[in-house]
């Protein structure tokens, strides 16, 4: 059960860095955006957690640490394998989620990956 439950943690997490960034790139205010989606149907538990940390750009108190997370997605990466069940959501995450280690924030919590993104889309990153 824990390797489902992270594995939607892990897309979700992903599809909420991807909506701050398009919203970001659009215009549109992040807290704003932030309360918005948090009321409304698109939400998640894991962008009314993590959308915040995003919209003000800083990542820290972690909740869950990229460098820990790592873990955690090989694991979920070796199970679903195993299984030889597709996974292509999540494997959609593991090269952001390197991209993430890689710019030096394993220390950062998981939220993190919206600074990647935002760099992708060229955005300012704090």
């Amino acid at each position: 059960m824990k390797f489902v439950a992270n594995l939607l943690v892990a897309i979700h997490n992903l599809a909420a860095a991807e909506a701050m960034v398009l919203a970001e790139k659009a215009g549109l205010d992040p807290a704003q955006v932030v309360g918005l989606v948090a009321s409304g149907v698109g939400t998640s538990r894991v962008f009314e957690l993590r959308a915040p940390m995003m919209a003000a750009k800083h990542y820290a108190p972690p909740t869950m640490r990229n460098a820990m997370w790592s873990k955690d997605l090989a694991v979920i990466g070796e199970f679903a394998a195993a299984l030889e069940c597709p996974t292509p959501l999540f494997s959609a995450v593991l090269p952001l989620h390197a991209a993430t280690l890689a710019a030096g924030l394993g220390g950062e919590d998981t939220a993190a990956i919206h600074a990647v993104l935002a760099r992708m889309a060229g955005l300012e990153t704090k």
